[in-house]
């Protein structure tokens, strides 16, 4: 198979085409290490497994809390499929954690997490995070989305509404029925790729052996790091976001999408509490290129009572990737005026 074709097949893990735009008890073990930014990286465990996090900010020695408790937390949940949520959101992360106390999960499946055979239905999904918020000792938190997250967080909102003090969501996925079509076409290619991205995956004798590869051809594997503008990545970033890549498309992600169609219903006419703050930033790109989009956007909020307020941002799906500051500049403002 040539390296063209094989970029192909793989570029719906950094962008799910048109899935982007329609979507996408636990014991803290021994283990946390910092990082070059001053960040945390943690392993916590459920059912006998192990979730990643990151924390960004001033965070104690024994790594079981943030310093600062009078700071708000700020929790980040990805998009469909993402290889690395904690690489993925770095640059955000870095650029918020003197505002916050910034918590980046990567649920099962996802990036340096175990992989699970627990449904991936948004009830089990969002029980996960309940309870790793729990371990955590993370009693409110704003909760941040992007993308097929956003389901997920508007359930988890009125679930769990005790928990959620704020919510901030960067181009999430919203309802629209004519579009129903298109997604059953979209989870079809989307499963294609993940079979042809773990039958690549077994042609080599170990991880590492791919994970080799991937770093020696990275454009034909499409595993080069994401583009952010005005950031460069650590070799460390690097090193993760390989190991990170060569896991991904694995059985529970499959398993994600085999459930997107029921998780999407789950949403049809809900609405976000009105008194709840909600910031929501809406693609530009997306908002031209599909009207329905920013209309559906708008019509989860309710923007007479004063707590919703909703952005169209200049830049594509991955707003942040190119225009970070705008991105910053309104959660702060948001911040401010909602006084976290």
């Amino acid at each position: 198979m040539k390296g063209n074709s094989k970029q192909g097949l793989f570029k719906w893990i950094a962008f799910l085409s048109l899935a982007v735009v329609i979507s996408m008890s636990f014991c803290v073990t021994a283990y946390a290490k910092a990082q070059e930014t001053g960040s945390v990286s943690r392993y916590i465990t459920v059912d006998g497994k192990q979730m990643h996090v990151v924390l960004y900010g001033g965070v104690e020695e024994t790594a079981q809390e943030f310093t600062d408790q009078n700071k708000t937390t700020l929790v980040m949940i990805p998009a469909l499929g993402v290889p690395s949520p904690h690489i993925y959101f770095k640059p955000l992360a870095e650029a918020l954690d003197e505002s916050f106390n910034v918590v980046i999960v990567e649920p099962f499946g996802y990036g340096l997490s175990d992989v699970t055979t627990v449904d991936r239905t948004v009830e089990n999904i969002n029980r996960e995070l309940d309870q790793a918020l729990e371990e955590l000792n993370i009693d409110k938190c704003v909760l941040l989305v992007h993308s097929i997250s956003g389901v997920y967080g508007l359930n988890f909102v009125l679930d769990y509404s005790d928990r959620i003090e704020g919510f901030i969501a960067i181009d999430n996925t919203v309802y629209d029925k004519d579009l129903e079509e298109a997604l059953a076409m979209e989870q079809a290619y989307m499963q294609q790729g993940i079979k042809d991205f773990d039958a690549l995956r077994k042609q080599f004798a170990s991880i590492e052996d791919f994970k080799k590869a991937l770093a020696e051809n990275p454009e034909e594997y499409g595993s080069d790091l994401p583009a952010i503008t005005g950031y460069t990545y650590s070799a460390d970033d690097k090193e993760e976001y390989l190991q990170a890549y060569a896991l991904s498309c694995n059985e529970t992600i499959s398993d994600e999408v085999a459930h997107m169609d029921a998780a999407m219903k789950t949403i049809i006419g809900k609405k976000f509490p009105a008194t709840l703050p909600v910031l929501t930033m809406v693609s530009e790109d997306n908002a031209n290129a599909i009207p329905a989009w920013e209309t559906a956007h708008r019509d989860q909020l309710d923007l007479e009572k004063g707590s919703h307020e909703i952005h169209v941002v200049k830049g594509s799906h991955y707003i942040w990737y190119t225009n970070l500051s705008e991105v910053v500049d309104y959660i702060n403002a948001w911040k401010d005026k909602n006084q976290f």
